[in-house]
């Protein structure tokens, strides 16, 4: 059975998650934190715990989701994992970072050095998680979806009540609204959805409360 830990971290107010089971093998999604007490309260969990990172998760690669991957791989010794389709979000991130008024080291940036696609399995010990691809707010996007538990990692692509911002560098709402409607939307009504950013919800409530899909 796999467990989630959040942990709300930047100024961005980041959810970072902490995906693990009884194996002790856990995945850290979306590395938010950015400095010395962040980086301890993500690693005081991990120890108290007495979890196994093995690898960062990224949904995608925008500044605020990516700030605690050089401490989080340096410390475990870990790889990052996202869709090749954003990488260069990585090569820019000290210029998206100075836009945001956010300190970066862009010598701190960690590229990825695994790979995910569509449909490809994570396995968390015996459990796993499933990749879906969702472009739209950022190139590369996805979501971590576990059939088994019914609920969804879904970053920025969907929010309670709200649609991830597509004004930045390649977003596209269309690719967003098709995201939603033809990956998301299709996952079971009562699948939970842990969100990017604000509180949990479910697709089904979102089918009949966001209107910022179009019917």
């Amino acid at each position: 059975m796999l467990y989630i830990k959040n942990l709300v971290f930047n100024p961005i107010s980041v959810n970072t998650y902490i995906i693990y089971n009884e194996s002790k093998d856990c995945v850290i999604i979306d590395a938010g934190n950015c400095n010395l007490r962040e980086d301890n309260l993500l690693f005081d969990f991990i120890e108290k715990h007495q979890l196994k990172p093995i690898m960062i998760l990224s949904t995608h690669a925008h500044i605020d989701h990516i700030l605690g991957n050089f401490s989080t791989a340096k410390k475990y010794d870990i790889p990052l994992a996202a869709h090749r389709d954003g990488n260069e979000y990585f090569k820019t991130a000290f210029a998206y970072a100075s836009a945001f008024g956010i300190n970066y080291d862009a010598n701190n940036t960690v590229f990825p050095s695994i790979e995910l696609f569509d449909n490809q399995i994570i396995n968390i010990g015996d459990d796993e998680l499933r990749v879906i691809h969702t472009p739209g707010h950022a190139k590369g996007s996805c979501c971590f979806y576990c059939e088994k538990q019914n609920f969804v990692i879904t970053g920025d692509t969907l929010f309670c009540r709200g649609v991830g911002r597509t004004d930045l560098p390649g977003g596209s709402y269309e690719e967003l609204v098709d995201s939603i409607r033809e990956r998301l939307y299709q996952l079971p009504n009562e699948t939970v959805c842990y969100c990017g950013h604000g509180p949990e919800t479910t697709i089904g409530d979102e089918k009949r409360n966001n209107y910022e899909i179009p019917e």
